[in-house]
């Protein structure tokens, strides 16, 4: 079993006559309470390999069953007491599609929900530019890609309408993004477009807007074929949860477990994170609770299901830590001429906790509120307000090619470092 570090019976007692005056004044330990980790680049990697190797990610997917059940393992070798919680997700089981158009074959992607009757049949029509007036029936095209957003927003839900009120019996987009591959948004609503929505890639989609407009753009159609693929079901997402017992106020570390394909940069990163707390924290005298989360990319169901079905009340947390997206993605940077943004989240109760630990590591600081990207704005929305959460995005976030291979395993240890001493010395506080 990997060795815990504790601090010794003088830095305890250190520790105890200090913690109130840095209670008071936000400052933690951080620099001589804990020795350092053993955690290893090896190991990290290790963990995150061992998730990417699942597969696609999605909630509904083999790899999210796969990971679900690796991560319950891992928990109780630990020695936590481990429970699946599942909750009702409505999503788009084994999606795909294809776009025929100027004799060119085109990966298609549905974003979630295309209309039910939609799925499976050839939409045949005319291609047609959006900006074109309203006509018969066609296949209407947002020319050029949309600014990148990782949610699917009400700016993107009126181009919906504006094809549909044009005649479109569908529309065919892209959403800016370096790596120039097909994105997909999360998505929040529960309720099906009133046409069918396909994502392409961004290259694609240059392709197909110079064809379609060699002509006079206004007035430019083309005879177009698209078929968008998949089952809508009604299925179990599912929550993996990690509890010990302990005094005092609980440490709640989180995490998600969900994204559109394998989330090798998007998710791996902070779930090889939550795993070496979770070891470093299991002989901790805190009571400790371990929440991976599903339904990630589709409305945050397992967080929000959590929230109201068992979590710990604001008064009984002494730190809640999340573990966001894209944390240490930073290796494929200069490829793309793109600066990965790595964010630090936290609250006037946990600011200079979060930045004294982790500013050096996470440059962007973000005030928490009720608009906080991720699954930190339902946490904090929650009333937290011991919240510290890390994330980011990175080129290859919510794409078909994040295999991994952006994650900087040296970067993602110093945060391993970083994260360990920020909650090890909270921990160490007393309650007030």
């Amino acid at each position: 079993m990997k060795k815990v570090l504790k601090p010794s019976p003088l830095i305890e007692k250190r520790a105890f006559f200090l913690a109130p005056l840095m209670l008071a004044s936000g400052a933690l330990p951080t620099s001589w309470l804990f020795a350092r980790s053993p955690m290893t680049q090896s190991s990290l990697k290790h963990d995150l390999s061992t998730f990417v190797g699942f597969g696609e990610h999605r909630v509904g997917t083999p790899g999210e069953v796969a990971t679900v059940k690796w991560l319950e393992q891992r928990l109780k070798a630990a020695g936590y007491t481990t429970t699946i919680d599942d909750f009702s997700v409505k999503t788009l089981l084994n999606p795909g599609g294809l776009l025929s158009a100027f004799d060119q074959k085109i990966k298609a992607f549905p974003q979630w929900l295309p209309p039910s009757d939609a799925l499976g049949k050839v939409i045949t029509a005319p291609l047609q530019a959006l900006e074109a007036p309203a006509g018969a029936s066609s296949i209407r095209v947002l020319s050029s890609p949309t600014a990148f957003t990782a949610n699917w927003i009400p700016r993107l839900d009126n181009l919906v309408r504006e094809a549909a009120a044009k005649g479109g019996t569908a529309l065919i987009m892209a959403i800016k993004h370096p790596t120039d591959d097909l994105f997909v948004c999360n998505q929040h609503s529960h309720d099906p477009f009133s046409i069918p929505v396909a994502l392409i890639a961004n290259r694609d989609l240059a392709t197909l807007s110079k064809a379609l407009h060699g002509a006079n753009p206004s007035s430019a159609t083309s005879p177009a074929s698209l078929t968008l693929l998949g089952e809508t079901a009604n299925i179990k997402g599912f929550n993996v949860i990690g509890k010990k017992p302990g005094k005092g106020r609980m440490i709640v570390l989180s995490t998600p477990l969900t994204g559109w394909f394998a989330c090798g940069g998007e998710r791996g990163p902070g779930i090889a994170l939550w795993l070496r707390m979770a070891q470093a924290l299991a002989q901790s005298d805190r009571p400790v609770l371990m929440l991976g989360t599903g339904s990630h990319e589709v409305g945050h169901l397992g967080m929000e299901h959590a929230l109201s079905h068992g979590a710990p009340s604001p008064n009984e947390v002494a730190l809640w830590f999340h573990f966001g997206a894209s944390l240490a993605a930073t290796k494929l940077d200069t490829h793309y001429r793109f600066k990965t943004p790595q964010y630090l989240v936290g609250l006037p109760t946990s600011e200079s906790w979060a930045k004294s630990a982790l500013l050096k590591h996470l440059p962007l600081y973000v005030a928490g509120n009720s608009a906080t990207l991720g699954e930190a704005r339902q946490v904090i929305g929650a009333g937290h307000r011991r919240f510290v959460g890390i994330s980011g995005f990175f080129p290859g976030f919510h794409t078909p090619a994040d295999d991994g291979q952006s994650v900087d395993y040296e970067k993602l240890e110093d945060i391993a470092q970083a994260s360990l001493a920020l909650i090890q010395g909270v921990a160490a506080l007393p309650d007030q």
